[in-house]
């Protein structure tokens, strides 16, 4: 940090300081929290708890020389200290890294380190349904106005269920003490490629087509279960390929986009899943699947607004089995349309729609069924411009969300989930980014 510093005063450079953050407090009005409601994987954003990401960044712009950003984005999550009296905090590093820029030649740029590397997301939904990665690599990329292709690898190390990384106590010579020897560890790479070029559409309207692939690779291992009882993970590979078309620019913050996914074998799980269910008899995902499709949009009319969000999901398992409860199919809509009474006055009123298809019998039920909730939020705001994005933003938000017999057995019998089919959330809460180098 000291050095960063030093390197900043002696150049042509820039300090930035940034921030994406919410918080929010809810009653359910019978006097609980209020838990969100949600079976799909990406619900609506309104019931988030509190988070916060703070961006330090250095641009260094050296005579002669390629420019640098630092980026350093420290994160924390959970419960406030002010609610639950536990002076504690979930802390992460979602970025971490140093970019240069015109590296030989004007938009040729190389970084290396940790972040989040993505694209666009669903707002609605708090959801990248493309490029969403979390990694520790590197990179390369060329950027001019209209076309951006970049490259990249990482590597990771889960460290749950002991699936890459495995340690074990092994007696030191002469039977006094213990050191940890390593007995599995195995890395998966990711590697990633995209490609974006945006088509002039008159003055102001862009057209921009875009394309995005993976490729995952774990090589094999074995765990130790018990005692000199070892279990054989087999490789696993994987790949994700899909694409994006976008439109925008017709008014401020105005866009269209629409997602298409497919991800194979371990790909199919996440970079940072261990998969536990659905394996084949050799314990390999390589036949699990992932289909997805998404769209996001916002439009903004002057004294109104209209944001929207939706996609479904189809996955499949590698178990092999036809009728499982691993395999199925999800879907969610949420519009939201706003009207702005005043430059910093706005009321937001937000529907949803979600269901839940699996290809077997619901477990507590005993049938086939299709959960479903349906969901309506008002959200009068105070905020700096008229806008679905403009923030700092203070909200008010009443949720009201009714469950279908479906969606009420989701949930363990003595959940308020189940036992009421109308659930009520009230919240007082903030959201903002302010220079984010992440939200932009």
């Amino acid at each position: 940090m000291i050095a960063l510093v030093a390197l900043a005063a002696a150049m042509d450079n820039d300090f930035v300081i940034g921030s994406y953050g919410r918080v929010q407090v809810s009653t359910d009005t019978t006097g609980g929290q209020g838990d969100p409601t949600n079976l799909v994987a990406h619900g609506s954003r309104l019931e988030q708890d509190p988070y916060l990401e703070l961006d330090l960044g250095w641009v260094a712009k050296p005579e002669d020389a390629p420019t640098f950003r630092v980026l350093v984005t420290p994160a924390l999550a959970g419960p406030l200290f002010h609610y639950d009296g536990t002076f504690d905090a979930t802390l992460a590093i979602r970025n971490l890294y140093v970019q240069a820029e015109d590296v030989g030649a004007k938009g040729v740029g190389v970084w290396a380190g940790s972040r989040m590397y993505r694209g666009d997301d669903v707002y609605l939904l708090d959801f990248w349904p493309l490029d969403s990665l979390n990694t520790v690599g590197g990179g390369a990329f060329y950027a001019s106005d209209d076309t951006w292709v970049g490259a990249h690898v990482g590597l990771n190390r889960l460290s749950d269920d002991e699936w890459q990384y495995q340690q074990d106590a092994e007696t030191l010579p002469g039977g006094v003490g213990a050191e940890w020897v390593t007995i599995l560890d195995r890395q998966r790479m990711v590697a990633s490629l995209k490609a974006s070029h945006v088509f002039h559409l008159g003055e102001t309207i862009g057209l921009r087509p875009k394309l995005y692939g993976e490729v995952h690779s774990l090589p094999a291992g074995e765990r130790e279960v018990e005692y000199d009882i070892v279990q054989a993970l087999p490789a696993e590979t994987g790949w994700v390929a899909g694409g994006e078309v976008s439109v925008f620019g017709w008014a401020r913050d105005s866009y269209a986009h629409v997602f298409y996914k497919h991800a194979q074998g371990i790909a199919a799980t996440g970079e940072l899943t261990v998969p536990t269910d659905g394996l084949a008899v050799d314990r390999s995902v390589n036949a699990a699947s992932e289909d997805l499709v998404a769209l996001a949009a916002n439009h903004e009319g002057g004294v109104w607004g209209v944001a929207a969000g939706a996609y479904w999901r189809g996955w499949q398992d590698a178990d092999g089995e036809d009728v499982g409860y691993d395999d199925g199919n999800e879907w969610i809509v949420a519009v939201r349309p706003s009207v702005y009474p005043t430059k910093w006055f706005a009321i937001g009123l937000e529907g949803s729609h979600q269901w839940v298809s699996r290809d077997s019998i619901l477990a507590r039920t005993g049938e086939q069924g299709t959960p479903e909730i349906t969901k309506l939020s008002l959200i009068p705001a105070i905020q700096p411009r008229k806008g679905t994005f403009a923030r700092p933003q203070v909200r008010l938000q009443y949720t009201l969300s009714v469950l279908n017999p479906d969606a009420q057995s989701w949930y363990a019998e003595r959940d308020s989930r189940s036992q009421r089919p109308v659930q009520h959330f009230v919240g007082i809460g903030a959201e903002w980014w302010i220079n984010s180098q992440t939200y932009r």
